[in-house]
């Protein structure tokens, strides 16, 4: 019994570590090249969605907007069957180099199960988006393809009129630029360096994966987290599981992003972040809070299964892309 415990665990790490080695970053964009705008999740206005793609055309792109894209279905956009379909013509189109969701919200978890990756593997595309989109981007590290987790219809469109940084860094990371990033220090902040592949996004997408086959954190990982409108218990709930189930202790370090729209709970008697850094206090990682990702102000994009160098000073947090160069 216990030799099978030990090879299933060996088994684990070594699938882990298969997938982190073999990456693969999806061809770069170029003036010229075909990107697709759907809508996995919730509805969005139709305005928006027009206003994202004239972004998308100022960047010399060729944008295609889903058949779907801004058809109403209650809460959704579109049945189920609608947006799947819109979604997996984006993911089999071997001219499509980048697929731009227009908005999270909920829906994606209908669809997911049902996605045909074949084409995709053959023709590997970036994939942009955050919130719900979390879903679609930990099928994509578990595949071994990175991805974005960045800005949508709303702050593309919202570009137009004034000078984004996230959006300028978007751009240049889908045209083969990575930045750099920087925040100020912060009181809970706990200092050191790691190098790992970046994982996460949203904490309550990622807390809805666990226990199934798209539940997927890689040991070492640099694991950012960020929410909106979960109440302080909820966020301590969703930590105790990543606690309980083992990915707290594995990772690398932790960057918390924005966990905006929400109201402190004096019953409680704890702050969010000092629920998050109490979750992690017995492990010795780097740990940065109020790093600019999420719902609220700067969400800076992420390229989830890149490898980073996370480092945490008295001065601030620093985090750099590194060995970006296993291309599909």
């Amino acid at each position: 019994m216990r030799l099978k415990t030990f090879q299933i665990k060996c088994y684990f790490c070594l699938n882990n570590w298969y997938n982190i080695l073999l990456m693969l970053i999806p061809p770069f964009l170029q003036k010229g090249s075909v990107v697709r705008l759907v809508s996995p999740a919730g509805t969005i206005d139709s305005e928006l969605v027009n206003m994202a793609a004239k972004c998308l055309n100022s960047w010399g792109l060729i944008v295609h907007i889903g058949k779907y894209a801004t058809t109403r279905n209650g809460r959704f956009a579109g049945s189920s069957e609608q947006r799947l379909s819109d979604l997996q013509e984006a993911l089999d189109d071997s001219d499509c180099k980048a697929i731009f969701c227009t908005r999270g919200g909920y829906g994606t978890v209908q669809i997911i199960d049902k996605l045909n990756w074949v084409a995709f593997r053959m023709h590997p595309k970036w994939l942009i988006g955050y919130s719900d989109i979390t879903m679609l981007h930990s099928l994509l590290q578990k595949e071994g393809f990175a991805s974005v987790h960045g800005g949508m219809a709303k702050t593309l469109a919202e570009s137009l009129n004034s000078d984004q940084e996230h959006v300028h860094y978007l751009q240049k990371i889908l045209f083969g630029t990575f930045p750099a990033y920087t925040c100020e220090a912060q009181s809970l902040n706990r200092l050191g360096v790691a190098e790992g592949p970046l994982s996460g996004g949203n904490l309550s997408i990622l807390y809805s994966l666990r226990g199934t086959i798209y539940d997927f954190i890689p040991d070492k990982s640099i694991l950012f987290i960020e929410d909106i409108g979960e109440k302080p218990y909820v966020v301590d709930r969703m930590m105790r599981n990543l606690k309980l189930g083992g990915i707290l202790c594995r990772i690398s370090g932790l960057i918390v992003g924005n966990f905006s729209d929400y109201e402190e709970d004096p019953l409680f008697g704890k702050t969010v972040r000092e629920i998050i850094a109490d979750a992690v206090s017995e492990f010795t990682y780097p740990v940065c809070f109020d790093f600019p990702v999420g719902h609220d102000g700067r969400n800076l994009p992420m390229i989830c299964g890149a490898e980073v160098q996370f480092e945490v000073s008295k001065e601030g947090t620093l985090l750099q892309f590194i060995n970006i160069t296993n291309y599909a």
